[in-house]
């Protein structure tokens, strides 16, 4: 009895594996672009798990990748960020493999001696490689214009926050009055975008010297938030506003301004640029303009 238990257990394994490697088949890259794919999947050879029109299973350079039908589509989607590709069955021994921007793509077979086909058009598919792209580019440039704006979205929400929880850090109404001047402007008859608040980023100036140690000027960061006279939005900038210096101990009466090669920190790896216009909610700002 042991004998036979042991005997059906064996040959349950073997039909087991024996399918395992019926369904593994070996696809050969024949035909590729000039611009390469992602450098995992631009293998000469990758092993193809599965390959049905609703799914594909392939395995290169020991890493295994999977892709399934879009919806409403005809191809194929698979991987993130930086393996995120598109796959296109064209039939039960080859597929397209491609970027989201479909700028590069690989084109593997089950044969290898098709990559010796002297016929190009034969040998890369080419009417499959149209259809493939025809749906495909609309839909991943689809996709990173809702990315871009959903990035954008996110980042807005975020400066929002930093400037809601932002308090200046200093009182100076002489540097505070010389920055609402250089807003202005020289022109009079020029109407600027009504400043809401400006944010003293330091505490007390900041020094530039040369390599000699003498001060060329003092600074104070500052962030300036405003919204448009003539639109709805609301935007922030920060720049370093100061004066030079005219000798120890002597600084010029007329304001200067500096844009630093810096930036503000925000979350999830977002930053505000120097001299930067960046978008903000005006909902928590609306109070009265500064005139």
């Amino acid at each position: 009895m042991k004998t036979l238990i042991c005997s059906v257990f064996v040959s349950l394994l073997f039909f087991a594996s024996s399918a395992i490697s019926q369904n593994s088949r070996t696809f050969y890259d024949v035909c590729e672009s000039n611009e390469q794919t992602y450098v995992d999947f631009h293998r000469e050879r990758i092993v193809v798990n599965r390959l049905t029109n609703d799914s594909l299973v392939f395995v290169s350079d020991g890493i295994t990748y999977k892709g399934n039908k879009v919806s409403g589509q005809e191809f194929l989607e698979g991987g993130k960020d930086d393996t995120h590709f598109f796959a296109y069955r064209v039939d039960d021994n080859s597929f397209f493999i491609a970027n989201t921007s479909m700028t590069a793509f690989a084109y593997y077979h089950a044969e290898k001696s098709k990559a010796d086909e002297a016929d190009n058009k034969k040998r890369c598919a080419v009417d499959a490689l149209n259809t493939f792209e025809s749906m495909a580019k609309s839909y991943g440039a689809n996709q990173r214009s809702n990315a871009i704006s959903d990035y954008e979205s996110r980042t807005k929400s975020l400066t929002t926050d930093f400037v809601k929880n932002l308090r200046s850090r200093r009182v100076d109404p002489v540097l505070e009055s010389d920055i609402m001047k250089w807003w202005k402007g020289p022109d009079p008859a020029k109407i600027p975008d009504p400043v809401i608040g400006i944010y003293f980023l330091m505490g007390d100036y900041e020094y530039a010297r040369n390599y000699y140690g003498t001060v060329l000027r003092r600074t104070i960061d500052a962030l300036i938030l405003w919204k448009e006279r003539t639109g709805t939005k609301c935007f922030i900038q920060w720049r370093s506003f100061g004066y030079e210096s005219l000798g120890p101990g002597v600084f010029d009466k007329s304001m200067g301004v500096w844009t630093k090669d810096s930036n503000l920190p925000l979350p999830e790896y977002r930053k505000i640029q120097a001299g930067a216009w960046s978008e903000v909610d005006c909902t928590p700002f609306v109070k009265q303009a500064r005139s």
